[in-house]
């Protein structure tokens, strides 16, 4: 999805790359130009580059879409750079490929148009984070859900896994303190993802010993049942109208996960 600071579509390749820039900037935080738009006869587009490196996404989610969608552009290439962000906290590398994309356009619940992918030929998607990163955005969530309950976190370790092509295992050692009482807790989880691309997490389990662990993991078990043998289609997923084809996951000192999707 592409959104656009605009009532109507724009009748430029410059007036395009103002409207994605404008629009873009009312959810991430970030310096500098966003969008270039390369074109030589528009409508016709030869290249949107959208540059999110570094920003901060810390807004509220766009607004729901209304009305039909509506023939818009055609675009040779769509490409997504978004290194270093952080989405409400937590780190992450985005990077996009798509070509031979037709692009549909649609309002949203404030008129505002939108635009998106209605096809699209082959696709490219990975994702990926340092171990070190997600280690420290784990501490912050822990330690907000142990404060209230007057339990210091001391210590967070982070360790994944790879256990096979489209598996994983983590498993995170904390350090906790009660007044003088001190504890080790460790968590476990597991990501399974199946020939079908549906994924499924499992063996999430909160152990320790002690007044004190037995009492953080009586706080964090609860939010870990909540997502024990939950399921998630990944074919379900927003592909600009094309099917997942394939899926790899690697894990050395950063985790990534990569997608090949699109109509061909």
């Amino acid at each position: 999805m592409i959104p656009l600071a605009a009532s109507k579509l724009p009748s430029s390749r410059d007036e395009l790359a103002r409207a994605i820039d404008h629009a873009l900037r009312r959810y991430v935080n970030k310096s500098g130009p966003i969008v270039e738009v390369r074109s030589r006869v528009f409508p016709y587009l030869d290249e949107i580059a959208i540059n999110l490196d570094g920003a901060r996404f810390d807004a509220v989610p766009p607004p729901p879409l209304a009305g039909e969608n509506k023939p818009a552009f055609e675009a040779a290439l769509i490409k997504l750079s978004a290194q270093n962000i952080t989405l409400r906290g937590v780190p992450a590398n985005v990077q996009v490929q798509a070509h031979d994309v037709i692009l549909q356009k649609r309002d949203d619940a404030n008129g505002q148009t939108v635009l998106l992918p209605q096809k699209v030929r082959d696709g490219h998607l990975t994702i990926s984070a340092a171990q070190m990163a997600l280690e420290q955005a784990l501490a912050n969530f822990i330690d907000r859900e142990a404060l209230p309950h007057g339990i210091n976190i001391e210590q967070v370790r982070l360790a994944v896994r790879e256990r096979g092509r489209r598996s994983l295992a983590a498993e995170v050692r904390v350090q906790a303190r009660k007044l003088f009482l001190r504890a080790k807790i460790d968590i476990y989880a597991q990501l399974d993802i199946d020939d079908v691309f549906v994924a499924r997490l499992s063996q999430l389990q909160c152990k320790s010993s002690g007044m004190v662990g037995t009492r953080a993991c009586s706080i964090l078990q609860p939010h870990l049942d909540r997502f024990e043998g939950k399921s998630f289609p990944l074919k379900s997923l927003p592909l600009g109208g094309g099917e997942l084809h394939d899926l790899r996951i690697a894990v050395t000192d950063t985790v990534e996960i990569n997608l090949d999707f699109g109509s061909a």
